[in-house]
C-alpha cells in the first residue's frame, strides 16, 4: 500500500544528539564534495516552530474554550490553556462516561477492581482483564513483566490492603482520561470539524507515526484530540461496521446559541487498530516504554476496557512492525566534520531500521494478538513519534 506522510519543516529540527541546539552558524552549502542538500542552521532557526499547534481551524477557537491557538493556527499561545490545565490535574474518575464511579466496583479496600486495579501493575489475561485470586482480588505484580506476583493482604478487620512491593503505574499526561467526558467531547468536536464528511480509508491520511492528517495538511498532534479520537473509535466498535466503515460523529452546541451542529467522518474498519494505537500513543508521554497496565488503566478510567478487550482478543487482529514501518523513509540531518567544523546534511533513513524500538516487550501469550500485541503496537507508535518529532525534516 502506498503511503503519503506529512513532513515537518526545517524549523521543527532538533539536534541529532542529546536534543542540543544546532551550531550557531549561517545557512550555507558545504560544497561539491557533499550532497547539494547539505546545509547549516543557526540557533534561531533551529528553535523556531517549537510547540507548533495543530492549526486545522485556521486559528479560530470554534469552541470558545481558550485553547490558546496563535494567529493563523501556526502555534500555541504563550498563556495557560484549558488543555494544559487539564493535563496538570490528576483529577478523579469520571462519573458521566459510563465507567465505574469511585464508590463502586469494590472500592479501594476490597481489591476487587476498584482503584487498585487501575493504579498498580497487576496480573492480567491476554485480553487485558485482571486475573483474580480465590478471594476475587487482583494480584499485584512484584516485577514489571509479572513473572513474580503476590496477593492482597488481609488485615484484622477482614479488609484487603495493598502488599509491599506493588508497582505503581505512572500515567503522566494521560491522567486527562479521568476528567469529565465534556472535555474530550469538545476536543472531538474540533477534530471532527476538520474531517467533517471525509472518508479515512487508508494510511495516506496519516503521518509517519500514524497520526491523522487533515485535508489541509495539518497533523492532529493535540494529545487531547488524540485521546478523544481513541475514545470515539472504541465507542464506535460497539457496533459492527457498515460496508466496512465505522462512523465517528458528534452533535454539539459549542457557542451556546441554541443551534446544534453535527460533524462526522467515516473510518475504514481496517484502520481501527492502527488508529487506536497511534491515537493512544499521541495522547501519551513520548518518553519511556508504554506498558500494558498504562493502556488498560487509562482505558478502564474511560469505561471502555470491555471494548478494547474484545478487539485485542479477536484472533483476526495482528500486528507486524516490519510490514508497517519498513520502507517508510524520512529525511533527517546527519553531522559531518569538515576542517574541524561540524556541518549537517540531509539523508534519508528507513524508520524500521532507524527507530530504537523496544525489542523486549512483555508477552502474556505468544499468539500474535492480545493486549500485549496491542501495547507493543502502541509503544512502537510512541517510538516513531518521538523519532520523527526530534529528527525528521522536510527537505523540499
Amino acid at each position: 500500500m502506498s503511503t503519503l506522510y506529512k513532513k515537518f519543516p526545517y524549523s521543527r529540527l532538533a539536534a541529532l544528539t542529546g536534543g542540543a541546539i544546532l551550531p550557531l552558524v549561517g545557512a550555507a552549502l558545504i560544497g561539491a564534495a557533499t550532497p547539494a542538500e547539505a546545509f547549516l542552521i543557526d540557533r534561531a532557526e533551529a528553535q523556531q516552530g517549537q510547540g507548533q499547534g495543530q492549526g486545522a481551524m485556521g486559528g479560530r477557537d470554534a469552541l470558545n474554550v481558550g485553547r490558546g491557538l496563535g494567529p493563523g493556527g501556526a502555534g500555541r499561545g504563550q498563556g495557560r490553556s484549558a488543555e494544559g490545565d487539564i493535563f496538570r490535574d490528576a483529577g478523579g474518575r469520571p462519573t458521566d462516561r459510563g465507567g465505574r464511579p469511585d464508590d463502586t466496583g469494590g472500592g479501594p479496600d476490597s481489591g476487587k477492581g476498584g482503584l487498585y486495579g487501575d493504579i498498580v501493575i497487576v496480573l492480567r489475561a491476554d485480553d487485558g482483564t485482571p486475573i483474580l485470586d480465590e478471594n476475587g482480588n487482583i494480584q499485584p505484580c512484584l516485577v514489571a513483566d509479572c513473572s513474580e506476583y503476590t496477593q492482597m493482604v488481609e488485615d484484622e478487620d477482614g479488609k484487603f490492603e495493598m502488599p509491599e512491593g506493588a508497582i505503581a503505574v505512572d500515567f503522566g499526561r494521560l491522567n486527562v482520561a479521568r476528567s469529565p467526558s465534556s472535555v474530550t467531547d469538545r476536543a472531538l468536536t474540533e477534530l471532527l470539524r476538520a474531517f467533517d464528511g471525509q472518508t479515512v480509508d487508508s494510511l495516506e491520511w496519516t503521518d509517519e507515526a500514524g497520526r491523522l492528517v487533515t485535508p489541509s495538511g495539518s497533523t492532529i498532534d493535540s494529545p487531547l484530540e488524540n485521546l478523544a479520537l481513541y475514545i470515539s473509535l472504541l465507542e464506535a466498535s460497539r457496533s459492527d461496521p457498515v460496508d466496512g466503515f465505522y462512523t465517528l460523529s458528534i452533535r454539539t452546541n459549542p457557542r451556546g446559541d441554541g443551534v446544534s451542529e453535527s460533524f462526522s467522518m467515516e473510518v475504514s474498519a481496517d484502520l481501527m487498530m492502527p488508529l487506536l494505537a497511534s491515537s493512544f500513543a499521541a495522547a501519551s508521554d513520548k518518553f519511556g516504554d508504554l506498558t500494558i497496565d498504562r493502556v488498560m488503566g487509562i482505558t478502564t478510567f474511560l469505561g471502555l476496557e470491555n471494548e478494547l478487550s474484545a478487539l485485542v482478543s479477536n484472533p483476526d487482529y495482528s500486528y507486524d512492525r516490519e510490514a508497517l514501518y519498513d520502507g517508510v523513509m524520512v529525511n533527517i540531518l546527519e553531522a559531518v566534520e569538515i576542517d574541524g567544523q561540524t556541518y549537517y546534511q540531509v539523508v534519508s533513513v528507513n524508520l524500521y531500521e532507524a527507530v530504537p524500538f523496544n525489542d523486549s516487550p512483555v508477552i502474556i501469550e505468544d499468539n500474535g494478538y492480545g493486549i500485549d500485541t496491542f501495547t507493543m503496537q502502541t509503544d512502537d507508535a510512541v517510538k516513531v513519534l518521538l523519532y520523527v518529532h526530534d529528527y525528521a525534516i522536510d527537505a523540499e
